[in-house]
């Protein structure tokens, strides 16, 4: 076991040295394919290391193809590739035409030498807990796309935390707790509402179209920070709450299905969304710029969360990025 080498004076996690030692033991010759290596027990025993640490680096050996486990005799290596491949598990909560645009931003930033895998919770706790708990020792990196539950921070105390890299929701649940880039809801729309008084005094009253849903939470929680200041009368509403849109009412929705009531709602009333109601939509995406000759939206840039990621990926980076929404005005708002 002379070359395990573990040296507490340097600013490097242990189970990185263990992976390291390994690693290089490998690239000279001194261990083989097919030979196995000490156990989990073993190394704890010798160096007074906790197993927890052992098995982190074992099972990141395991998830880049470079050790097997046999069960009742060990571990074994597999492969003398010792350059570690990033084997990502990627968790979506589910799939839109704006996590497309996320999905293609990440997979084409990342490396071809990555191995990406996708699955869906559908903001479903168990679904999601299964899924974490499943792979957990099958792949080296973990980029998840959250909900906000009271669970989730259990659940992923499961992985290691240096693997996990939090996407799009959550930023101020697990902003302060895991790595990741995240979409700051309640504060980019109370931002951006506030940099557009000029175009909400158009209107009559400014209604925010809500769901039971995370994001309207945060979203709503923004909205009314800025109807305390608002120069209108600000309501919030489901698309059940009203039957018939009014004149010169402003509408933002965050899911596409209300955006598409309110537009087939104005069309038979035969008027001119951006003068007559006033529309902005959550979430870019390409066909939003042509549909009734274009609607306006607030919108993180998802290439750039998407680039953001596999950059902080691929060098292994913990921090946290806040990305920040912009408004695309198609004169719909």
């Amino acid at each position: 076991m002379e070359y395990i080498n573990i040296d507490y004076k340097v600013n490097k996690p242990i189970y990185k040295q263990i992976i390291h030692s390994i690693c290089v033991q490998i690239e000279n010759g001194l261990i083989k394919q097919g030979d196995s290596i000490p156990s989990v027990n073993q190394i704890a025993s010798t160096y007074g290391l906790a197993r927890g640490t052992i098995f982190t680096a074992y099972n990141e050996l395991k998830a880049s193809g470079i050790i097997k486990s046999i069960p009742g005799k060990g571990y074994f290596v597999s492969s003398i590739k010792t350059k570690l491949q990033h084997n990502i598990f990627l968790l979506f909560t589910t799939f839109s035409p704006y996590k497309e645009i996320l999905y293609n931003a990440l997979i084409n930033h990342l490396e071809e030498k990555c191995n990406v895998d996708i699955y869906f919770h559908h903001y479903n706790i168990k679904i999601f807990e299964q899924l974490v708990t499943e792979y957990a020792n099958q792949y080296n990196t973990f980029i998840i796309m959250p909900m906000v539950h009271k669970r989730v921070p259990e659940i992923l105390s499961v992985l290691n935390p240096q693997s996990v890299y939090l996407l799009d929701l959550g930023y101020q649940e697990y902003g302060k707790r895991f790595a990741g880039v995240y979409q700051n809801f309640e504060n980019d729309i109370y931002r951006i509402l506030k940099s557009k008084i000029h175009l909400i005094n158009k209107y009559r009253r400014l209604f925010l179209v809500s769901h039971d849903d995370f994001r309207s939470g945060e979203i709503l929680t923004g909205f009314n920070r800025f109807a305390l200041e608002s120069p209108i009368e600000t309501k919030v509403v489901t698309i059940e709450q009203f039957s018939d849109i009014q004149l010169h009412d402003a509408y933002i929705t965050v899911e596409d299905t209300d955006l598409v009531s309110i537009i087939n709602a104005t069309k038979q009333k035969n008027w001119k969304i951006g003068k007559d109601v006033g529309i902005l939509s959550y979430n870019e995406t390409a066909l939003k710029s042509i549909i009734s000759d274009g609607i306006s939206t607030i919108s993180t840039d998802f290439n750039l969360m998407g680039s953001q990621m596999a950059e902080m990926v691929l060098n292994r980076e913990q921090k946290s990025i806040e990305n920040h929404f912009n408004m695309i005005n198609r004169k719909s708002f």
